[in-house]
């Protein structure tokens, strides 16, 4: 496990925290975590692509997104509807699996929090996610949800240091 990641379970509380501090200023952070252009090149785990369908970042909005494995082997289809939306600094949106005609998925929603703050190395991105159920947080650590997760972070920083870099 990469130790650049912190993972945070509470069973109690049926969350699953992951933090990272990213080697990126914050408005950089928060612009690849809410433009398409950013998330196709570094959403989901390593070996998988992202395809946005929609994404409207405001409250009562909607990001629609599929990721896929690159062997073909699996894909999910997800819409997150955002609930609140606090300008570099958090987006909290309750995250669902769909069906194809984006119908969510009964049993599939995750509220999930992303917090955006400063800090002396770069930007400490912070993601909350909440189940409602503890057989919920447990089936998504089996799927492997804590290694995506980790996965994505890596991603998201290797993808805006290069982004910067090509910027200057």
């Amino acid at each position: 496990m990469n130790t650049k990641t912190t993972i945070i379970k509470n069973h109690e509380r049926r969350e699953l925290i992951v933090e990272r501090i990213v080697a990126i200023p914050r408005k950089l952070a928060w612009q690849g975590w809410t433009k398409p252009e950013h998330i196709v090149r570094w959403w989901g785990p390593r070996n998988w692509t992202a395809t946005v369908y929609e994404m409207d970042v405001r409250p009562g909005g909607a990001w629609r997104y599929q990721l896929a494995a690159n062997d073909g082997t699996s894909k999910v289809l997800c819409q997150a509807v955002y609930r609140e939306v606090d300008e570099l600094s958090k987006l909290v949106y309750v995250d669902s699996m769909t069906d194809e005609n984006w119908n969510v998925i009964n049993g599939s929603d995750m509220l999930t929090a992303v917090t955006f703050s400063d800090t002396v190395q770069g930007t400490k991105v912070s993601i909350t996610t909440h189940f409602t159920s503890v057989e919920q947080l447990e089936g998504a650590e089996a799927m492997g949800m804590i290694e995506g997760y980790t996965d994505t972070l890596e991603r998201l920083e290797e993808h805006l240091q290069l982004h910067e870099s090509n910027s200057q």
